[in-house]
């Protein structure tokens, strides 16, 4: 087939730069692509509408479900998207199309955003900012407070979802001098920096023994609702949870129940079940959580990264070769 019979579209619209190709990347593509594809990159929807019949490869956040059919000879859809729960509609899961992710690109900075939200708590530092907003020094205030400013070291971390971000994170919480450890679904040889590995059915023990929870979980159809009234309160009232995956892990009326009545001590959230979280939410005027608005996997080398590995599959693909983070659409992820 001649180079003018394939065509790979590139429709990334973003209004923010953050979330834009870095300048030249296009241009890295174009001059590695153009001599097996034509390629399109569209402004808008009404063009990648109208480009997308006959396409067989696409680079973007997803494909929606309205334009799944006109994908006629899509092979394979490359998202910069680190999890693909909002890309794997019921037309994409059913359809012939590959995918994948970007998984693994924001690694490092959702698991430092974790550990953000965990010192936040356990030192006191979102009191204080919340007295430095009222110009109020809150030094006897945060002496008293209970629990007191408490140090990470000896306690155990516990990583329910041991992937990349939880191995990022596991490394980092044992030079703060914590125990690791995580829970995955099928075995897998114990990492260094982990004193023990867990498989899926013995949750429980994690919840029981944990000083600290981090959720980093895919969100597929069995991990929605994971964390819920039974398992918060198996946890210790001195434990914090701290969330990073995706919001529908939480059943939030639980969580809001779980420190209104104190069965754990705090909350760090980045994700939410609904996004933006409702001004009614009690989430927001609860003094033990502590959350920011779903930016855990932000920072200024993303879209680069998710273009090499875009590059890194596209000499993949045409070589026939097993592609880097390909989804399995049936298990979500």
């Amino acid at each position: 087939m001649a180079a003018r019979d394939r065509r790979l579209i590139i429709y990334l619209p973003h209004r923010l730069p953050i979330w834009r190709l870095p300048e030249g990347c296009l241009e890295t593509i174009r001059r590695r692509a153009m001599k097996t594809f034509q390629i399109d990159i569209p402004m808008n929807e009404e063009t990648f509408a109208r480009v997308l019949p006959g396409a067989e490869v696409l680079f973007a956040w997803g494909i929606a479900r309205r334009h799944v059919d006109k994908a006629d000879a899509l092979r394979w859809l490359h998202t910069p998207l680190a999890g693909v729960d909002r890309v794997l509609n019921p037309e994409l899961v059913q359809s012939a199309i590959r995918v994948t992710s970007s998984r693994g690109v924001n690694s490092i900075a959702v698991a430092e955003h974790a550990l953000g939200l965990l010192l936040a708590m356990t030192r006191g530092i979102a009191d204080g900012v919340r007295a430095q907003g009222e110009s109020r020094w809150a030094q006897q205030e945060l002496y008293g407070r209970q629990p007191p400013p408490q140090e990470l070291s000896g306690k155990l971390l516990g990583i329910l979802g041991f992937g990349d971000i939880g191995r990022e994170l596991a490394a980092r919480a044992r030079v703060l001098g914590m125990t690791v450890w995580g829970l995955v679904r099928t075995p897998r040889p114990k990492p260094d920096n982990v004193d023990r590995l867990l498989l899926a059915g013995k949750e429980d023990v994690l919840l029981k023994e944990c000083d600290v929870l981090v959720l980093a979980l895919p969100l597929t159809s069995e991990t929605k609702g994971i964390i819920g009234e039974r398992q918060l309160k198996r946890m210790k009232h001195s434990a914090y949870l701290i969330n990073i995956g995706r919001g529908e892990l939480v059943q939030e009326s639980a969580l809001v129940r779980a420190l209104r009545e104190g069965w754990i001590a705090g909350a760090g959230l980045d994700v939410f079940a609904t996004e933006p979280l409702a001004p009614a939410s009690p989430l927001w005027r609860l003094p033990q959580v502590v959350m920011t608005p779903h930016i855990a996997g932000t920072h200024p080398n993303y879209m680069g990264r998710s273009a090499d590995i875009f590059m890194s599959n596209l000499k993949r693909y045409l070589a026939g070769e097993p592609l880097i983070n390909e989804v399995d659409k049936k298990a979500g992820y």
